[in-house]
């Protein structure tokens, strides 16, 4: 059996749904963007649950793509990851159901991806996001620029900075910024206020905003996904991966792949 990285937990109509590698910083791989799905899955029919809290656990969100994963897996496994990683989003964005995140120290590229999937972000005024894809050799393309517009859109996804919460509350990437030892009080002001309401109410309220995306043509560039496993076989995404390893300053060629 796989290990399990992910833990549910039920506080009354709110379920918990937690990243649990903390020794990892909840860093994803395929097998965690698969048992989150089916975490999510557990729930999604579930009456009694009216509201969804979404976390990791220790200091961190989740730092994004495990590159002790990414940096020696093949083309189909990155493939593969890619497939999970969509599914998860995908999931968290179309449940029936409302889902809140709960976000301290980081959430960068895949870790934000998450976050922003969410329909409400809590976040620690300590926390960081930040979309790394650009650093790693591959890209997020048009990530969040129906949310913040075009020009900090392009900041966000060709700088990769991190993003302080403070500031991201004023981009409206996020809901609200508490001090960091009352983000479980910041969360629960939203679950107390969301599981009376009416739960079909809250549902289709998550699917016209959906269809809305979809007419915006969201999620047609995320299927299209221009160039991502081009981009995965590029000296420069190699190199990304093996500077981070080796603790050094990455050099960047913009070499094509050999045939």
């Amino acid at each position: 059996m796989s290990e399990s990285m992910v833990r549910v937990e039920r506080d009354g109509n709110v379920a918990h749904i937690w990243m649990a590698r903390p020794e990892k910083r909840n860093a994803l791989n395929t097998e965690l963007c698969r048992q989150l799905v089916h975490a999510f899955e557990s729930v999604e029919n579930d009456d009694d649950v009216r509201v969804i809290v979404f976390g990791g656990e220790g200091p961190i969100f989740c730092a994004g793509q495990d590159l002790a994963f990414t940096s020696s897996a093949t083309l189909d496994a990155w493939e593969e990851y890619r497939v999970w990683n969509r599914r998860i989003r995908d999931k968290i964005q179309y449940i029936g159901k409302p889902v809140v995140a709960r976000v301290q120290g980081h959430a960068l590229g895949g870790g934000m991806w998450l976050a922003t999937c969410c329909d409400l972000i809590v976040a620690a005024e300590s926390a960081e996001f930040a979309m790394r894809e650009i650093h790693a050799g591959v890209h997020c393309g048009s990530a969040h620029i129906l949310t913040v517009g075009r020009q900090r859109a392009m900041e966000i996804n060709m700088l990769g900075r991190r993003i302080k919460a403070a500031e991201a509350e004023r981009w409206d990437l996020i809901n609200k910024v508490v001090p960091d030892d009352q983000i479980d009080e910041g969360v629960k002001e939203f679950t107390d206020q969301l599981v009376v309401l009416p739960p079909l109410g809250l549902k289709y309220t998550k699917v016209a905003a959906n269809l809305l995306l979809q007419t915006a043509g969201h999620y047609t560039v995320l299927d299209a996904s221009p160039g991502h496993p081009y981009l995965f076989l590029t000296d420069d995404s190699r190199e990304a991966k093996l500077s981070f390893v080796e603790k050094r300053k990455p050099v960047f060629t913009g070499k094509r792949p050999q045939r």
